[in-house]
């Protein structure tokens, strides 16, 4: 596998950068700043930076020039200057719990995790935003409930949780949206960093961003890590693939909870990377809603 690492992106440092999202009809990359409670969004327009009330865990296409965000415990219509549109409600009292990763199944509908703030063990939960605005609970029992993503079929689904290490593949109905039969794909030893965020490409192959790991890691359906691509910042966090040819590997960093020596480093930390993969990644599904 060849990946040819490409400058950063035009944006300033992030302290948690998150949630890459290819929205190939209008061309444009959004992200996101987690704890910079910053919404980006980058095309050939230029790039615009707006801000959040709390932390923002995702942002998924939705119409052209709107996205539906994870605030908090919020669910909203979002636009690239910051205006808000109220959708839905995640469980959990807003004081002790925020969403975190989110994606969009096949199907069209938003899958997102919903952490504890003080990322307490096993308080996390896995939920699913119907395009009518109804939410529901389809995992419990999870720490830091990160990447998602679906298999090329859409037959198996990949759920990550940071705190143990983990990436388990479901068996997924896309008519219905449920998993069923869970089994690990992998287990990261924590030398190596910690699975965050995800991608799926074309191949079936996972793409995971390694927290404190410097790399992502493309792993084979059958779990076997077939490739490593260093990168220079030591907190990566998440990835998707993006270009007309679905061709370019966007990754995210953070420079979060880094002190002196570690920033000095890795100076880097914060960007976002393009890097040219000889592999195709997956087309993003955009929001289905039906509500304004």
């Amino acid at each position: 596998m060849k990946v040819r690492h490409v400058a950063p992106l035009a944006h300033e440092p992030l302290l948690l950068g998150e949630g890459p999202a290819w929205d190939a009809a209008t061309e444009t990359l959004s992200l996101v700043d987690i704890d910079g409670r910053k919404f980006i969004t980058i095309s050939d327009r230029g790039v615009t930076c707006a801000p959040t009330d709390d932390f923002i865990g995702c942002a998924v296409p939705w119409t052209a020039g709107r996205w539906l965000a994870a605030i908090g415990t919020q669910v909203a219509g979002l636009a690239a200057d910051g205006a808000t549109t109220p959708f839905a409600t995640l469980p959990g009292e807003a004081a002790r719990y925020r969403a975190n990763d989110g994606k969009c199944d096949p199907a069209g509908r938003l899958w997102v995790g919903v952490m504890s703030r003080d990322a307490a063990a096993g308080a996390g939960s896995l939920c699913v935003v119907h395009g009518d605005g109804r939410v529901e609970t389809a995992l419990s029992g999870l720490t830091i409930p990160n990447g998602l993503g679906w298999s090329p079929d859409a037959a198996t689904m990949y759920v990550t949780d940071t705190a143990p290490g983990t990436i388990t593949a479901y068996d997924f109905d896309a008519a219905t949206g449920a998993i069923t039969r869970p089994r690990t794909l992998i287990s990261i030893d924590q030398s190596r960093g910690g699975p965050d965020g995800l991608a799926v490409d074309a191949e079936g192959y996972v793409w995971s961003a390694l927290w404190d790991g410097g790399a992502v890691l493309r792993i084979a359906p059958d779990g076997i890590a077939v490739a490593e691509v260093k990168l220079p910042a030591r907190r990566l966090t998440s990835c998707c693939f993006a270009g007309r040819d679905l061709t370019d590997l966007i990754v995210t960093t953070a420079s979060i909870g880094l002190d002196g020596p570690a920033l000095r480093r890795y100076p880097s930390s914060g960007s976002t990377f393009r890097l040219s993969a000889s592999t195709q990644g997956l087309p993003a599904t955009r929001f289905r809603g039906t509500r304004p």
